[in-house]
């Protein structure tokens, strides 16, 4: 069976939050084919990015592009994928995802980042709407030294598995230098949106295990904490609230592979 790259976190210009990203659209596109990628979805901040221009701009250079957002649900954020203009508003409920899932079955939706130490992270909410779920990422900010109990890529992979749900790596790109950085591999029939879910859904995944090094990671969680004021009040009550961590998880106990680091 065929198998891609792919990658379906990601950011650039358009967004209406992250509004001072360096790089457009169709420079992503450049960089992902650069870069080996076979599929890539954009997901602005509450904001479907379907550009129709850069559709057929990705097609020319082979390129799958996935047109999606990451939403807002109770301020929790949410990758969903394979929308249309209208689709969605950029802040549904709960209920409102579920009646896309009725109505457009095409639609995947991922848990990017859930047990990152910030109140835009869905947490033990998730357990709540696993119906509602397709896929957990595993967040490009790792560090292996962290223990289990509180490691957030471990705890993602323990509820994975706890759920059935599928771990797909994500580099959830804000500059063209991360693109490509922490994206999965996908066994599917063909390059198709609908054969990649598939293929997900299926657990035909494999990714490599990356550790960010001390100076990287505390420059890039700097970053994701000050990119959104708003949250930053709820961050440090989130933070310093009482919350009971899960037993340590294996990642590789949930579906799809997890390679060792390189």
């Amino acid at each position: 069976m065929p198998a891609y790259r792919v990658e379906l976190h990601s950011h650039c210009q358009g967004d209406p939050v992250d509004s001072n990203l360096p790089h457009t659209l169709f420079q992503h596109i450049d960089r992902a084919k650069e870069v080996g990628l076979d599929a890539i979805a954009v997901t602005w901040h509450r904001k479907i990015c379907a550009v129709p221009e850069a559709f057929a701009y990705a097609r020319e250079r082979g390129i799958l592009l996935i047109p999606g957002m990451e939403a807002e649900v109770d301020r929790r954020h949410l990758v969903v994928l394979n929308l249309a203009e209208g689709d969605l508003p950029g802040e549904p409920t709960w209920n409102q995802i579920r009646a896309l899932r009725l109505r457009k079955p095409e639609a995947f939706v991922l848990a990017p980042h859930p047990f990152y130490p910030h109140p835009s992270c869905l947490g033990k909410i998730m357990s709540d709407h696993t119906d509602c779920i397709d896929a957990v990422e595993w967040c490009i900010l790792h560090v292996h030294w962290l223990p289990g109990r509180v490691n957030p890529n471990l705890r993602a992979a323990r509820w994975a598995h706890q759920h059935g749900k599928t771990l797909v790596a994500c580099s959830d790109a804000h500059t063209l230098a991360a693109i490509g950085k922490n994206a999965s591999v996908v066994e599917a029939d063909e390059l198709t949106t609908e054969a990649i879910f598939a293929g997900i859904r299926a657990g035909r995944v494999s990714f490599h295990r990356r550790s960010l090094e001390f100076a990287p990671l505390v420059v890039q969680t700097g970053k994701a904490l000050s990119s959104q004021p708003r949250h930053i009040g709820r961050w440090v009550k989130a933070k310093w609230g009482k919350r009971r961590a899960p037993a340590l998880g294996s990642p590789a106990s949930a579906r799809g592979e997890v390679l060792p680091e390189t």
